[in-house]
């Protein structure tokens, strides 16, 4: 019988080799960096066509570096990896087609936690630092909603670094557009000024001059 305590420590040690295991931790750190930065910087309100398709390229080089690695290894008789392995790869380039063709899909299946979350924990499957097991295997799908709800809580509660710098920018731009636009409209009424006087100056003079001497040769 599985208890929790059970699932929880084979997670629990999943979860360690990915940020320990100097043999795999040049996938899953990418990995954690991309989900994080991603997650909290930048698909905070919504995932765009061009996230998905960054996504799906991330995604897909680490399904080639575990194919690669089954390759090498001599492994490719594992059918366990190998589904797990080409599920990921030709899923990943769906979703870059999809992306592509902009269909409403590419959003949803290109979320960056799905991904993330499933291919950092599998990583020490296909290249044999865990056992694979069904209780090892369990684990993993039983926790990913758990720690979907605890990133999208996390999200919730860090302020909005992007949004805040965005918001100032745009402030500064516009209070430099009304400053620049205040001092073209005061150089501009000062330049108009300057042409009038100097229209009046030069007409006026002209005007005085022929109507004086048209009085003096009258006289």
């Amino acid at each position: 019988m599985i208890d929790i305590a059970s699932l929880f420590q084979a997670f629990l040690t999943i979860f360690i080799s990915t940020i320990t295991n100097v043999e795999i931790i040049w996938i899953t750190y990418p990995v954690y960096i991309t989900w994080f930065a991603m997650e909290f910087l930048v698909e905070r309100k919504e995932i765009r066509y061009s996230h998905s398709l960054a996504n799906s390229i991330i995604f897909s080089w680490v399904s080639i570096d575990w194919l690669r690695h089954l390759y090498l290894d001599n492994e490719l008789n594992d059918y366990n990896k190998l589904i797990i392995t080409i599920f990921f790869l030709f899923l990943s380039i769906f979703i870059l087609i999809a992306s592509i063709k902009r269909k409403k899909i590419a959003k949803l299946l290109g979320k960056t936690g799905f991904f993330s979350y499933f291919q950092i924990m599998f990583t020490p499957f296909i290249y044999g630092i865990i056992e694979f097991n069904y209780i090892d295997f369990l684990s993993v799908i039983i926790f990913f909603p758990l720690i979907y709800i605890a990133v999208y809580v996390i999200d919730k509660v860090i302020p909005e670094f992007i949004e805040e710098e965005e918001k100032k920018f745009e402030e500064e731009n516009e209070e430099n557009f009304e400053e620049d636009t205040d001092n073209f409209a005061e150089s501009n009424l000062q330049y108009n000024q300057q042409n009038y006087s100097s229209y009046y100056n030069y007409y006026g003079y002209n005007y005085g001059n022929y109507y004086g001497n048209y009085y003096k040769y009258r006289r």
